[in-house]
């Protein structure tokens, strides 16, 4: 069996804070024993770092493809052509899990070739929260992705961890064709502010604690149609990092809980405005 997974930050856990992230447990669950390979970041048919074709038929495989700062157009181009060439080489993707980042994220390429992240409006005096065009596009990135898995009858899930704008939402055309029962949660309020609200995050911006990766795996594997039993929570975290989860900054993490909504992408220029609103 394979699992396929693309995302950002909140998926790839680049501060290496954890023993496991959701994708590590789904695969624990799913998979038990299994080879994982780190997936290459950008042009994926110029600097893909593996073959299908040379895969062993007899191994399962976690393909991790999430990194820091990922935009919905980088996620949605390097995973279209990794379920394009799984099905050119003739080879069945199990399971396809992605999440999708900020809308308003974007990727560019410097003359050398190398990936140039932004976000036009980190920090932005301009207060526009979204990008109209970029929710729309990437709503249809969710579009393309899903018609291209339906077609080939492989099993996914989506995981919108941010919200996308409810205006452009409302007023979108495309919306109706989203089979919603293959998200994790809609596309009007994402998981980052539920999991501020509940205290189920590590920092401002929203990152998962342990508690956050494993309520998003047994979410996961629910919408997969897996069995929901999983095992418990300190099979996957060490007494180390369950403590330390608690302990952690406790005042600042309360203060989160109770400003989560409002706290937008959480970058301390965010922290300061809304500090000075409050």
């Amino acid at each position: 069996m394979i699992i396929y997974s693309n995302g950002c930050s909140h998926t790839a856990d680049v501060k290496q804070n954890y023993d496991n992230v959701y994708i590590d447990i789904l695969a624990n669950e799913v998979l038990q024993n299994y080879q994982t390979i780190k997936v290459q970041e950008g042009h994926y048919n110029k600097f893909k770092n593996f073959n299908f074709k040379d895969l062993d038929t007899d191994t399962n495989y976690l393909l991790k493809n999430a990194e820091h700062g990922k935009s919905n157009d980088l996620i949605f181009f390097e995973s279209y052509n990794v379920i394009k060439d799984s099905i050119i080489n003739n080879v069945k993707l199990d399971f396809v899990i992605i999440q999708f980042s900020g809308v308003n994220r974007r990727i560019h390429s410097n003359p050398d070739g190398s990936l140039l992240k932004v976000n036009p409006f980190d920090n932005s005096e301009m207060g526009v929260k979204f990008d109209p065009f970029a929710t729309e596009q990437s709503l249809q990135y969710i579009l393309i992705l899903q018609d291209l898995l339906k077609q080939h009858s492989i099993n996914y899930c989506f995981i919108p961890y941010m919200e996308f704008d409810s205006d452009t939402l409302d007023k979108s055309s495309n919306l109706k064709f989203v089979d919603n029962k293959y998200l994790t949660t809609n596309l009007y309020d994402g998981h980052r502010n539920n999991f501020r609200t509940n205290g189920y995050v590590m920092d401002a911006p929203g990152h998962p604690n342990h508690q956050g990766y494993y309520i998003l795996a047994k979410i996961i594997l629910k919408k997969l149609g897996l069995s929901d039993k999983i095992n418990p929570i300190e099979d996957y975290f060490s007494d180390r990092i369950i403590k330390r989860d608690k302990k952690y900054n406790s005042s600042f993490i309360r203060w989160i809980k109770e400003n989560g909504n409002m706290l937008s992408d959480g970058t301390d220029d965010d922290i300061d405005k809304l500090r000075d609103l409050l």
